[in-house]
Parts: structure tokens; C-alpha cells; sequence
């Protein structure tokens, strides 16, 4: 602190003490509003590492940059009430702060060229062309599979488009405000995300990159194509995270459309259907850098998709060998969109000859004779192109291919086959065995396995999904690819068409959601039914939950969360933020050198501004209200300072202790009731904690004679601010109540304690249920809740004062005890017939 500060401090110390006071006051309102926000934006943290919860990061970063400046602010005020005294918690909260900022920000987006770039190139720079061009990149360069024109608009060129628009700032602002499991705020705030894109201005760099490559393509083949087709290659797109059908491709391209369909594609990431796939992933925004494949339109004659591993081909389950062909006329996108069931074509492994399955939807001008789309030569092709792109590219395969009006294959997409495509039950419809209860429904393809019990919901159109509830078993026509952004309400699906090598089926299969397609009449029949069971693998529909089935059911899947990147950095965060190692204040470990986290520095902050209030009195008085002990029948150590009004005159200012028939605060006398209550059994001494249960949790850290116990308090005639500490939690009580009923309120914070964190929780539950009870607004986070009742007159606090102190003499070791449920619904009965004595939820009374 500079020395005019100080200077200002010493010179009001001597000459103007009063006004000294004031100001410490002031700052201290300030520190306690600081430490309010802190502990709840750490508590946000803290559950967010602990749940697993699915947010973007950019609401993590949010949540890091908030507390950052909260505790910067915090460390400030107690600064300002001492200058020069913590100098050092300063600099430690700087070491801190800069090692948060290090886990919270991701690296700065490159914007530098090249923004275009050839398929041949994207081989070699995946961070530019995304997973889908690599991929085709990679197989032009290993094999001589043929593979439409094309080039690449990299991932560079949306950067820089995004930095010269100023995007990052407001994208960042909606995507920390989403939650992927309502779908109707989703679908608004993706529908200003797109907007953003779809506006913005492409720069001169990327244009003029766009058409030097048109004018290469033009220079070397006159023939040069007129028609585009603009698909998405993120990054990390057809990885084992395959984000197959989420994004967007723009077909039949002019040149002169081909910036407009760009920007259509770069938009389409934030879809939410998309914005859900990749949270739900555990992958942050800029972590999924959006490139642009641009390749040669083809006029298809058939397109399709090849499962290198299929084990649907009638052999036994678990038979890997077999290679399947699915094929629709015209290109593939009717196919894995799911809006059209395919020809199926089965190869096994030791003959190249293909069973056909023949299916309804198909044109039958392209069929050959046979009234088959593709001939037996055209489908040894493809089977044999399966066959080696799997030894190329080292496992099971999902081929995008089509043809051309010639008959002539082109290779689309690869991208691997997770193995839970090729499972045991993958496509196989085995029944389980010794099921009393006769299907409602038998038959479809099983496009992804599983038990689902849940409650029907039919929709015949799949574009309007944003009220499915959760526990849903959605049955449709077809299953689109959006089905992805309500993932978390379904227990299963079930449609009348589509397939298992649709883009749906994919992410269900990565998802673990039973899903059966191909299912003629589902709609009909089940509309109405209730209550069902899904047995995708054994193509069973059961009325009711079926309790053979019931132990295999669908559990909501977390997607290896604790294994994405972004939860092992909100986990690194949460090291940083929440542990708290200052346990006594007592200790001389109790320092700044000792802090270790966010949560340290708000204790010792929180600590040293308490005892600043505590020792305002200097040796020779200066006629400055100095802090008083209370002494009471309650074994509880209860300092106070007097701003004015909260003590009797009578007391004295030099007199260090006091009795409660001293206290002249309304607010405080109220308190002071619920905290006698004749119900509370309080123990004398520190008998009245467990102290032989409390050191088995916390290892003996804490003495019996660590003044961690003690309580403190500022009061006034109308303003009361007490801290009551019990060992392992405490209760932060502030509460205005004058003659203002708009700046009226009362504010309780209660956290910690040092039983198991379930019982701990049992007892936040139990202290909410009476909260809300008695008129307050509750909300919990983890261990922690936030009490607030106000905007009342100042005679409807009185009685909620009183419940808080009961409260805090009833709950003392109730974290050691609630060892089940069970236990809560009688004590909370018990405690409100308790608390009639003084309060009812429509008592008021005056100041």
C-alpha cells in the first residue's frame, strides 16, 4: 500500500477515530458482501467438478473470472481496514490467481494463414482441416481409392472471421448460459448463436484465398466443377467422438454461393442438437474449431453406407467378420438422416458373394433386374473397399460412399466404428428368456441395445421435440439425427422407419440408448399406453416396467465425463478453488503462506476482518465502541461490537463483558430467543460437541481450546451481523431491518460441518424444508445454503431471527446423526411444533 494511504489511515487513527471507525465499518460491509458472493461462486464450482454437470466451459471461465475479481475484491477491503498489514495475503492471491487463469483459459485461437488449403494437404495439418478432411487426406495419400474434388477452407479462416466480427465475447455470453436439458432456451439462445454467424462478415483474406484455389482448380482441369457440396470437418469430428449428423452440409453449391454456404456450415455448429452432442462430450467451444470441406457435387445414382463389422448378418452373435452394405437411391443423406430405409447387402468373411435384403424404399427405376440397386459387381467393390480400409486405417469402419450416373464409386467419409457397433447384440433380436408378460409389439431392427422403461410419447414430426419430458420412450416415424440435443429425457426410442446405419443410431450407440427402427405400426399401437419396456436387442415392446428387465435398464449416460478434457480441467480448477486447509485460526499454520486455495484465502480474509472489528479500541480508550464478550448460560463465546444502538447504555463503554438483559437490539433479543429456546440441549464447557467423533473426521486438527469456536457479531439498533461458529460449520446471519421495507432484509449462509458429506447434506435439506416453511427463499449448493426473506417491514424479521437461532441450537450435531432419510420428515415435524411456541408462518410483530 503506497504511503499516502497510510498516511491517511494514522492520521484519521489520531486525529478522527470516529470517522476511522466508520470507514472500517463501511469496508467491512463490503468485505462481508465479497465474501458472500466468493464462497457462492466457489460452492458453483465446487458441484459443477463433483456432479459431473454438463455445462459449456465458457460458463466455467465465467464462474473463474467472477471469483477471481470477488476474492481480489474481498482481499482489498481487508486491506483498506488495516493498510499495510496484509500485504502478503496480496501476493498470494496473485500466485493463486494466476495458476486459476492458467486451468480456466484455453490457448488464443490462431488466425493465421493458410485459409485454404488441398485435400492432400489436410493430411498433414488436422489442426486446419478438421477430422473429416484428414481422414480423406490421410486415404488419398495411403490408397488409390477414388474420392470426389475438393479442398478445404481451414479452421484458421473461421477464427480469423470470428475475430474480426469481435464473435468470442458474446458467444462465449450465450453458451455459459446454456442448459442442454432445457430444450426450449437451448433452441432461443441457439437460435441468436447462428444468427451471429450467419451476419457476420467474411474477411478479404479468406475470400481472395477461395478464389485463388477456384482459379488453380480451373488452371489445371478446365473441366472444373460448377456445383459444390459444403460439408463440416471440425476438428475432432469422426473421432471416437463422432458427432455423426450434427452438423451441417450445404449440397448443389454454385461458385458464387460458395461463402454463403460456408458460413451456413460454420453456423451449424452451434444447432442444438450440436451445442448438446459436444457439452454432453465434455468438449469446450474452441476446442472444436470448425473447417469447411468443400468437394466436386456428384449427381448420385446410389449412395450409402458400408459397415465394415456388422454382427446382423445371421451368423452367431459376436460374429465380427461380416460386412454390410447399406444403399438408397440418389446421395446417401436420406439413408443416416433416417427418413428412408435402405437396400441391405450382407457379405461374410468367407465368400464375396451378398445376400440382399430387400427393403420398401427404393426406386425401382435405378433397381437392376433382380429389382436390386447396386449389381453383384458393384457390391464386391465396395465390400472389398471396406475390407481394406479397415487394414489401413486399423479397425471396424463406417463408409460414406456413393455412385455416380456412370457407375462409378466415390468415397465420401470414413470414420471408425465404435466397438459397441459390433457388440454382441447389435442388431440381433434375442428375446430374453423366461418373460411372463406377453410384447405389446415384436419385431424391427435393433439399432442400438439396450432395456429402456419409461412413458410413451408419439410425435409424427420430429422437428417439434422441445417438450419431450424426461423418462420418455419417443416413438416417430424416423429417427433424426436432432435427436441428439434431448438425449437426456429418453429412456428409448422406437420408429416406423429408418435404420441401424443411421446418423442417430451412431450417437445412440455411443450413448447407450436402446433405440429399434423398422418397427411397422409402432405409432398406432403404442399411442396411449403408458408405462413401457424397450428391449431393443430382442425386438420387444413390453406394457409396463417389466421386472426380469428392469436391473438392465437405460441409465442416464454421463459419457466418460470424468474423462473429457474439460472435466479434468474443472477438476485441476476445483483443486485450486475448494479445498480448505485453514482449519484454526489458533494455528500458526493459519497464515498466508499457508494458503493454498481460493477457499483458504476467503477464510483468512473472512477471519482477519472479524478480529479487525474485534480490536478497534487502542490502550487509551479514544472514546471508540471496543468489542464486549457475552457472558450467558449458553456454552457459546459470543464477542460484540456496538455500532450505535445495539447495546443498553447501561453496559458502558469501557465494560468488557455483558450480560443478554444488556442487549437493546430488537434484532439481536430475537435471535437471542431462538437461541434459548427451552427445547435446545446445550451442554456447558464444549461438552456439547461430539469432540471424540468430530476429531476421528478431521484427524485431530483442532484443539478443544482453539478460539475456532468463538462467535462474533456487529449490531445495531437495526442492523445485526452475526457469525456463529460450531467447530467444523458456522452461520452467517445478516439481516437490516429499519424503517425502509424496500431495503429490508435478512440473510442466512449456512455451510460445512464434520460428518459424512451425505448426512451433511440430510441436514441442509432438513434447514431448507423449515426455511421455506417460515417464508424464506432457499437455495442450496452442495453443502452450502443461502437464505434470504425480505423487502418485509421491519417486524416480520423478528420471528425469523428467532427461527435461525433455533435453528443453529437444534442442528448442532445433526450431521453425525442423519445417517438415512427417513429420519428427516419426523424431526422436521417436530421442530415446527416447537417453533409455534413463538412463530407461525403469518406472525409479524413490531420493532
Amino acid at each position: 500500500m503506497s504511503f499516502a494511504r497510510r498516511l491517511t489511515y494514522w492520521s484519521r487513527y489520531l486525529f478522527t477515530p470516529n470517522r476511522l471507525l466508520l470507514d472500517k465499518y463501511q469496508a467491512f460491509r463490503e468485505l462481508l458482501q465479497h465474501d458472500r458472493k466468493s464462497l457462492e461462486l466457489l460452492s458453483d464450482l465446487e458441484a459443477l467438478s463433483c456432479s459431473g454437470a454438463m455445462v459449456d466451459w465458457a460458463r466455467v471461465s465465467r464462474l473463474v473470472v467472477a471469483l477471481r475479481w470477488s476474492v481480489g475484491s474481498l482481499i482489498r477491503e481487508l486491506k483498506s481496514m488495516h493498510p499495510g498489514a496484509y500485504d502478503e495475503l496480496e501476493n498470494r492471491f496473485l500466485v493463486l490467481e494466476e495458476r486459476l487463469q492458467e486451468q480456466a483459459t484455453l490457448p488464443p485461437a490462431d488466425t493465421s494463414p493458410p485459409y485454404v488449403i488441398t485435400i492432400g494437404d489436410a493430411a498433414a495439418k488436422p489442426h486446419l482441416a478438421g477430422g473429416k478432411a484428414q481422414t480423406l487426406g490421410e486415404l488419398l495419400r495411403d490408397t488409390d481409392l477414388p474420392q470426389p474434388r475438393g479442398f478445404v477452407i481451414t479452421t484458421t479462416a473461421t477464427n480469423l472471421l470470428l475475430a474480426r466480427n469481435d464473435l468470442r465475447p458474446r458467444l462465449d455470453e450465450l453458451l455459459g448460459e446454456i442448459d442442454i436439458d432445457d430444450a426450449r432456451h437451448l433452441a432461443t439462445l441457439s437460435a441468436e448463436l447462428t444468427t451471429l454467424i450467419e451476419t457476420a462478415a467474411i474477411p478479404d483474406e479468406i475470400s481472395t484465398a477461395l478464389t485463388d484455389r477456384l482459379t488453380e482448380l480451373q488452371r489445371h482441369d478446365a473441366a472444373s466443377p460448377t456445383r459444390w457440396a459444403v460439408r463440416s470437418s471440425a476438428v475432432g469430428e469422426d473421432s471416437a467422438v463422432s458427432f455423426a449428423g450434427q452438423y451441417v452440409s450445404v449440397l448443389s453449391v454454385s461458385t458464387d454461393e460458395l461463402l454463403a454456404a460456408y458460413k451456413t456450415v460454420l453456423a451449424g455448429k452451434y444447432r442444438p442438437n450440436a451445442l448438446a452432442y459436444r457439452i454432453r462430450n465434455g468438449l469446450a467451444d474452441q476446442e472444436t474449431p470448425m473447417a469447411a470441406l468443400v468437394m466436386e457435387m456428384v449427381e448420385a445414382r446410389a449412395g450409402g453406407v458400408i459397415y465394415t463389422r456388422d454382427p446382423s448378418f445371421g451368423g452367431a452373435p459376436g460374429d465380427s467378420e461380416n460386412l454390410t452394405i447399406y444403399a438408397v437411391p440418389g446421395l446417401g443423406e436420406t439413408l443416416v438422416d433416417g427418413s428412408v430405409e435402405p437396400q441391405i447387402y450382407r457379405c461374410a468373411a468367407t465368400s464375396d458373394r451378398p445376400d440382399h435384403e430387400s427393403t420398401a424404399a427404393t426406386d425401382t427405376s435405378l433397381e437392376n433386374g433382380n429389382g436390386q440397386l447396386l449389381d453383384e459387381a458393384t457390391i464386391r467393390q465396395l465390400a472389398d473397399w471396406g475390407r481394406r480400409l479397415e487394414v489401413v486405417r486399423t479397425g471396424p469402419q463406417d463408409i460414406e460412399w456413393c455412385q455416380d450416373q456412370l457407375g462409378r464409386c466415390l468415397l465420401l467419409q470414413c470414420r471408425p466404428l465404435r466397438s459397441a457397433d459390433s457388440g454382441n447384440d447389435a442388431g440381433q433380436l434375442e428375446p430374453v428368456p423366461d418373460i411372463a408378460t406377453e410384447p405389446l409389439l415384436r419385431g424391427g431392427t435393433c439399432a442400438s441395445p439396450g432395456i429402456g422403461i419409461g412413458t410413451v410419447i408419439v410425435r409424427d414430426n420430429p422437428n417439434n421435440l422441445n417438450d419431450i419430458p424426461a423418462g420418455s420412450i419417443l416413438v416417430l416415424p424416423s429417427p433424426p439425427p436432432t435427436l441428439a440435443g434431448i438425449l437426456s429425457c429418453l429412456e428409448a426410442v422406437v420408429a416406423e422407419g429408418g435404420s441401424r446405419a443411421s446418423h442417430f443410431a451412431t450417437v445412440a450407440r455411443e450413448a447407450g440408448l436402446p433405440v429399434i427402427t423398422g418397427l411397422a405400426g409402432a405409432m398406432t399401437v403404442l399411442d396411449g399406453c403408458g408405462q413401457v419396456t424397450v428391449d431393443a436387442g430382442g425386438g420387444c415392446i413390453y406394457p409396463g416396467a417389466v421386472a426380469e428387465l428392469a436391473a438392465r435398464a437405460h441409465a442416464p449416460q454421463q459419457t466418460r465425463q470424468a474423462e473429457t478434457a474439460c472435466q479434468q480441467r474443472l477438476d485441476r480448477i476445483n483443486e485450486l478453488v475448494a479445498p480448505l486447509h485453514l482449519l484454526d485460526p489458533a494455528s500458526p499454520s493459519f497464515s498466508p503462506q499457508e494458503c493454498t486455495s481460493m477457499h483458504d484465502l476467503i477464510r483468512y480474509a473472512h477471519e482477519k476482518a472479524m478480529a479487525e472489528m474485534f480490536s478497534l479500541v487502542g490502550p487509551g480508550g479514544r472514546e471508540l465502541s471496543g468489542a464486549r464478550t457475552v457472558h450467558s448460560e449458553l456454552p457459546l463465546t459470543l464477542s460484540l461490537i456496538d455500532l450505535g444502538g445495539g447495546l443498553a447504555t447501561a453496559a458502558g463503554k469501557k465494560q468488557r463483558q455483558l450480560t443478554p438483559d444488556r442487549f437493546a437490539s430488537p434484532l439481536l433479543l430475537a435471535c437471542w430467543q431462538g437461541l434459548t429456546h427451552p427445547d435446545i440441549t446445550w451442554h456447558q464447557g464444549l461438552a456439547y460437541l461430539d469432540w471424540e467423533q468430530a476429531d476421528r473426521v478431521s484427524g485431530g486438527i483442532i484443539s478443544l481450546k482453539s478460539p475456532l469456536l468463538g462467535s462474533y457479531g456487529v449490531v445495531a439498533r437495526d442492523y445485526l451481523h452475526l457469525m456463529l461458529r460450531f467447530g467444523y460449520h458456522f452461520a452467517v446471519i445478516d439481516c437490516l431491518a429499519g424503517n425502509d421495507d424496500e431495503a429490508n432484509y435478512l440473510a442466512f449462509r449456512f455451510k460445512g460441518g464434520g460428518g459424512d458429506y451425505e448426512m451433511r447434506l440430510r441436514r441442509v435439506r432438513l434447514i431448507s424444508d423449515i426455511l421455506i416453511w417460515a417464508g424464506f427463499g432457499v437455495h442450496t449448493h452442495g453443502d452450502m445454503l443461502d437464505a434470504r426473506f425480505d423487502r418485509r417491514q421491519a417486524g416480520d424479521f423478528l420471528p425469523r431471527l428467532s427461527v435461525l437461532g433455533y435453528l443453529q441450537g437444534k442442528c448442532q450435531l445433526l450431521d453425525m446423526t442423519l445417517t438415512g432419510d427417513e429420519k428427516l420428515a419426523p424431526l422436521r415435524d417436530s421442530f415446527k411444533t416447537q417453533l409455534q411456541t413463538f412463530f407461525t408462518p403469518t406472525h409479524t410483530s413490531k420493532v
